[in-house]
C-alpha cells in the first residue's frame, strides 16, 4: 500500500513539475528577443529585420543540418507552410556554414526561408537541443513550443494558427 501511495505521489510532482517547465518554456523567448541578441541573414546574405515579422504568425525552427530529428521535422513545416502560405512565416535558423545550408534546403527542395545566425545557438541563444522550434503569434508572444519535437501538421498546431491569424 505504501509503496503504491509513493508512486501515485512521484506521479502528481512528475506532472506539477512538468506543468511548470512547459509553462516557462512558453513565456521564454519572445521574438524580439531574438533581434536583441543575433543578426540573421538569408542564404544569399541579406540581414532579416524584425520589421519584416511585424504582425505575422511566425514559426521558428533552431535546427541542424546533421540532426535527424531536424531532417523529420522538414515535412511536417513545409506542409504547414503550404497550408497557410503567405499568411505564415517559417524561419529555419542554424548557426552552421550557409553552404551546408543550402545543400539542405536543396535536399528538401524546401520553400522555406533560411537564415544563419551571427551568434552560436546554444551558448548565446539557449538552445539546448535540436531542433527547438516555436510557433509565435502576431505580437512576437510563443504560443507553443517544441524541444526534438517533429510533429508540427496537427489538428491542435493547425487551430492554434487558424486562431492566431483571426486575431
Amino acid at each position: 500500500m505504501k509503496l503504491k501511495i509513493n508512486i501515485i505521489v512521484s506521479l502528481i510532482l512528475a506532472f506539477i513539475i512538468t506543468g511548470f517547465i512547459v509553462k516557462k518554456m512558453k513565456k521564454e523567448n519572445p521574438l524580439g528577443d531574438v533581434f536583441k541578441k543575433t543578426e540573421l541573414t538569408d542564404l544569399g546574405g541579406i540581414k532579416l529585420e524584425k520589421k519584416a515579422l511585424k504582425n505575422k504568425v511566425v514559426i521558428i525552427s533552431y535546427f541542424q543540418t546533421w540532426c535527424s530529428d531536424c531532417v523529420k521535422e522538414q515535412p511536417e513545416l513545409l506542409k504547414l507552410k503550404e497550408k497557410f502560405g503567405n499568411q505564415l512565416e517559417v524561419l529555419m535558423i542554424s548557426d552552421e556554414p550557409t553552404d551546408l545550408m543550402i545543400r539542405f534546403k536543396d535536399k528538401f527542395q524546401s520553400n522555406l526561408n533560411f537564415y544563419h545566425s551571427s551568434t552560436h545557438l546554444k551558448p548565446d541563444l539557449g538552445v539546448k537541443k535540436y531542433p527547438t522550434t516555436y510557433l509565435y503569434d502576431k505580437n512576437g508572444k510563443v504560443l507553443e513550443s517544441k524541444i526534438e519535437g517533429i510533429y508540427w501538421y496537427t489538428p491542435e498546431i493547425i487551430a492554434m494558427i487558424e486562431q492566431a491569424l483571426a486575431h
